[in-house]
C-alpha cells in the first residue's frame, strides 16, 4: 500500500519545538499531519497487518506531495523512514549525506561542516534546545547522539526570525523520535570490527513505545556502542624526514534517551530527560626519522569522559479560534574529564636503535558547561483584509561555563616545572536574551510573504585562572524576509533574505596573556560576533515519483575572527591578538533529486529509489593583510549518491550510499599551502526478514577504504604528504520490529 509522502519525508505527531510553526490557519497547507491523519494511518496500518508489506516493514517509495512545497523557509531535510536502513550507528552518519554538509572525521563523523565552512559556522539543536558540549568552538560533536533517538534531521539553510540567529553557515534542526499511538517494540544487536569480524565493534539499541490511553503516553531508548577506531598515519617531508604515527582509541558508550507526554483536549506536555555518556580511552605511538639525526619517539596515552545529561520541557496550548502557545524549558550539562601523558624519547646515537627519555608531560583537564533554555512563543492566526499568521516570542538562556586544566613538564633527570597558561584556565558566564516577531501574510492563494526581525542581546562575563576580569555585551537587531510562490501544487519557488551572527569560541574571550618565549599571546573579551547578509533563491517540484530541488545562496561576511600581528612590541615580543579584521563572502548552488522507479511499472522495481545531492560552493576571505583567500579547507564540490531498495515478497532491503568530497585547500596568511585531498567513499548495508518482526542485516563503511591524504607546501619551502589509513568496518546481527 503507498502512504502519504508525509510518512516519507515529515515524521508522524511531529512535537516541534518553540518558534515553528504547529498549524497553517484555516485553508492553508499544514506542514506536519494532525490528529485525525495519524489515526487515519493507523488504521491503514491495522487494516494491513496481514500483507507481507507490512510485516517486512517494507514502504512505498512513490514522491508524492512534499510538504517543504508549502514552507517559506529555505531547508533540506531527512526522516526516519528513509535513513532506518541505512549506515547510521550516529546522527553524523544521517547528516553527512545530506545536501550541503561535509562531515569529515575519519571512523567518526563526530563535527558538522555546512556549506564547507569550519565547524565553527554551524549550530546544532535538538528538540529546540541549542545542547552545551565540550567543544570550544561552540560546536556539538553529533557522533554522541544515536540515531536509534532521532526521528528527523532538518538543515535550516537561511533561518526566520523565529530561530536563534547565531551561526553563519546554518543551523542542523534535530527532533527526537516520537511516542507511537500503538505499542511498539525495537531493537538491534549487531557485531563487528575493523577491516575484520573480530569484536572491536559491538552495538545494542533498544526500545519501546505506547500510547495507551487518550491523556498519557511514553516512550524509552537504550543504545550502547562498543568501537575501536585504528588509524596509522604516514607523514612524509621533501627534506626525507618521516613521522610515522599510530593511533588507537577504543570508545564506550551509554546513552539513555525517554519521552513522558500528558494530553488534554486542548494540548499536551511532554518531559524529555536525556543522558549520553562516552568515555573514550587513546593511545598513539609516533616515531621520527630523519637522515643523519638522531631519531625521536612520542607515547601518548588519554583518557577522557564526555557527558551530557539533563531534560527538556514542552508545552503545547490550542486555543479556541485557532491561536497556539508554545513553551519549552531545558536545563542541560555537559562534562568532560581528560588526563593526558605524553613521554618524549630520543635515540641515543644516531641509527643506534636505542630510545631513552627525554621528557614527560601530564595534563589533567576539566570542562563544564551548563545552561537553562526557557522559550515561548504565540502564533496567532487572523485576516485582516488578508489571511495572516502573526507568530510573536522571547527566549532566554543562562550558560555557566569553566575550563580548569593544569600541565606539568618532567624533565629526564626529574625536573618538574608548571606549563599551564592563563589560557588554559577561565570562568564565563553568557546570558541571552531574545524577542521576535514575523508575520505570514498570503497576497493571494498562491503568493505569501512573511517579514520578521529578531533582536537578540548578550552578556558576557569572563575571567581567567590569575583573576583577570573582563564584561561585554553585544546587541543585534536582525531582519529577515522570506517569500513564497506557489506557481502550481507540485512547484514551489522562494526567496529568503535574513541577517546572522557567528559568536566567538569561548577561549578566545577570556582576558588571558600568554607568553611563549618569542610572542606574546593576549585574549579577546572584546571581541564582536562576525555578521553576515544571507540571500537565497530556490524552489523544488514534487510530483509522482519524482522530486527536484534547485538552492542558489550568498553570503556578504564581515568582522571575520582572525589572529593577527597587533604591531605592539612587549619586551621585544610580537603581542598577537584574536581580532575582527576580514570581510568575505561565500555562495554556491544546492542541487537535490529523489527518482522512485515505481513510475516504470515493473514488480520487481516497485521499492526502488535512487537520490542524490550534489553542492557547488565558492568563497573569498580579504584577511588583515590585505591577501583574498578561501574560506579554511571548503570544497569546492560534494555529492552523494544513493539507492534504497526494498523487495517486499522476500523482504529484502538493500541501500547503497557514496560520497565525495573535492580537494579541501587551506591558505594561510603566513604563505603556508595546505590541501585534504579529494575523497570518495561508499557504504553498503543489507537487511533480510527471518521471520515477521525479525530480520538479519549486515553493514559494510568504507567499501573503497578511503585514505585521508593531507599535503603541504609551507613557505619555506619545504613541502610534506601525510595518509592517514581506518580502513573498513563491517556489522552483521539481527533487528527485531514489534
Amino acid at each position: 500500500m503507498t502512504r502519504p509522502y508525509s510518512s516519507l519525508y515529515w515524521p508522524s505527531c511531529a512535537l516541534l519545538p518553540i518558534g515553528i510553526v504547529l498549524a497553517a490557519p484555516a485553508g492553508a497547507e499544514t506542514l506536519a499531519p494532525g490528529k485525525a491523519e495519524v489515526e487515519l494511518r493507523e488504521a491503514e496500518l491495522e487494516d494491513d497487518k496481514e500483507q507481507v508489506l507490512a510485516e517486512t516493514k517494507v514502504k512505498s517509495t512513490a514522491v508524492p506531495q512534499n510538504p517543504r512545497l508549502a514552507d517559506p523557509v529555505p531547508k533540506t531535510g531527512v526522516s526516519r523512514d528513509e535513513f532506518a536502513n541505512r549506515n547510521n550507528r550516529r546522527t553524523g552518519e544521517i547528516v553527512k549525506r545530506m545536501s550541503g554538509s561535509v562531515v569529515d572525521d575519519p571512523g567518526e563523523s563526530k563535527d558538522i561542516k555546512l556549506r564547507g565552512l569550519d565547524k565553527e559556522y554551524t549550530r546544532v539543536q535538538v528538540d529546540g534546545v541549542q545542547l552545551p558540549n565540550g567543544g570550544e568552538k561552540r560546536e556539538f560533536q553529533v557522533n554522541q547522539l544515536p540515531s536509534f533517538m532521532v526521528g528527523q534531521v532538518n538543515v535550516l539553510r537561511n533561518s526566520s526570525a523565529e530561530y536563534e540567529n547565531d551561526g553563519i553557515a546554518g543551523r542542523v534542526e534535530i527532533k527526537t523520535r516520537e511516542i507511537p499511538t500503538e505499542p511498539k517494540l525495537e531493537a538491534r544487536f549487531g557485531y563487528g570490527g575493523r577491516n575484520n569480524m573480530d569484536g572491536d565493534l559491538l552495538h545494542g539499541q533498544f526500545g519501546f513505545g505506547y500510547k495507551p490511553v487518550d491523556w498519557f503516553g511514553g516512550m524509552g531508548a537504550f543504545d550502547h556502542l562498543d568501537n575501536l577506531i585504528d588509524r596509522t598515519r604516514d607523514k612524509r617531508f621533501s627534506t626525507r624526514k618521516r613521522e610515522l604515527e599510530h593511533e588507537t582509541e577504543r570508545s564506550h558508550s551509554d546513552n539513555v534517551f525517554s519521552d513522558l507526554a500528558l494530553f488534554y483536549d486542548g494540548g499536551e506536555f511532554h518531559a524529555k530527560p536525556m543522558l549520553l555518556n562516552l568515555d573514550k580511552l587513546k593511545v598513539k605511538t609516533k616515531l621520527t626519522t630523519e637522515p643523519a639525526k638522531a631519531g625521536s619517539g612520542e607515547t601518548e596515552t588519554e583518557d577522557a569522559v564526555v557527558s551530557t545529561s539533563g531534560a527538556t520541557f514542552t508545552h503545547r496550548h490550542n486555543f479556541s479560534g485557532g491561536p497556539v502557545w508554545e513553551s519549552l524549558f531545558a536545563y542541560h550539562s555537559s562534562t568532560e574529564d581528560k588526563d593526558k601523558n605524553k613521554v618524549a624519547t630520543k635515540e641515543s646515537a644516531v641509527g643506534s636503535g636505542r630510545f631513552n627519555l627525554d621528557k614527560t608531560t601530564l595534563e589533567r583537564e576539566n570542562k563544564e558547561d551548563e545552561t537553562w533554555t526557557l522559550n515561548s512563543a504565540l502564533r496567532v492566526p487572523f485576516t485582516l483584509g488578508l489571511r495572516q499568521e502573526l507568530k510573536f516570542g522571547g527566549a532566554v538562556r543562562e550558560r555557566v561555563r569553566f575550563r580548569d586544566k593544569n600541565a606539568r613538564e618532567i624533565s629526564k633527570t626529574g625536573v618538574v616545572r608548571s606549563t599551564t597558561t592563563a589560557k588554559d584556565n577561565y570562568y564565563m558566564t553568557e546570558n541571552y536574551y531574545a524577542g521576535f516577531v514575523q508575520d505570514n501574510v498570503w497576497l493571494n492563494e498562491a503568493f505569501s510573504v512573511m517579514p520578521g526581525v529578531r533582536a537578540e542581546h548578550v552578556d558576557l562575563q569572563s575571567r581567567t585562572g590569575d583573576g583577570s576580569q573582563a564584561d561585554k555585551t553585544v546587541t543585534d537587531l536582525n531582519p529577515s524576509f522570506h517569500a513564497l510562490y506557489r506557481v502550481r501544487d507540485d512547484l514551489s519557488l522562494r526567496f529568503a533574505f535574513s541577517k546572522s551572527v557567528n559568536r566567538p569560541k569561548f577561549d578566545e574571550l577570556s582576558p588571558f596573556a600568554v607568553d611563549n618565549g618569542t610572542t606574546i599571546v593576549i585574549g579577546s573579551p572584546q571581541l564582536d560576533p562576525a555578521r553576515a547578509l544571507n540571500y537565497d533563491l530556490g524552489g523544488e517540484y514534487a510530483s509522482g515519483n519524482l522530486f527536484l530541488a534547485l538552492n542558489l545562496f550568498h553570503k556578504a561576511i564581515t568582522d571575520i575572527i582572525e589572529e593577527v600581528d597587533t604591531g605592539v612590541d612587549q619586551g621585544g615580543k610580537d603581542v598577537y591578538q584574536v581580532q575582527n579584521v576580514g570581510d568575505g563572502w561565500t555562495h554556491g548552488i544546492e542541487l537535490e533529486q529523489r527518482l522512485s522507479l515505481a513510475g516504470l511499472g515493473i514488480p520487481a522495481l516497485q521499492g526502488a529509489q535512487l537520490w542524490a545531492n550534489q553542492t557547488l560552493l565558492d568563497s573569498k576571505v580579504r584577511d588583515f593583510a590585505g591577501n583574498n583567500r578561501r574560506f579554511k579547507q571548503q570544497p569546492s564540490f560534494t555529492a552523494n549518491v544513493g539507492i534504497d531498495f526494498s523487495y517486499a515478497p522476500t523482504g529484502t532491503i538493500v541501500t547503497a550510499a557514496l560520497n565525495y568530497l573535492a580537494d579541501r585547500p587551506e591558505y594561510k596568511a603566513n604563505g603556508d599551502v595546505t590541501m585534504i585531498e579529494s575523497s570518495l567513499t561508499l557504504d553498503l548495508s543489507a537487511r533480510q526478514q527471518l521471520y515477521k518482526g525479525l530480520s538479519l542485516f549486515g553493514e559494510v563503511d568504507n567499501v573503497t577504504n578511503r585514505e585521508r591524504v593531507d599535503v603541504e607546501n609551507l613557505a619555506n619551502g619545504t613541502n610534506t604528504r601525510k595518509v592517514e589509513n581506518y580502513g573498513r568496518t563491517f556489522m552483521a546481527g539481527l533487528t527485531l520490529q514489534f
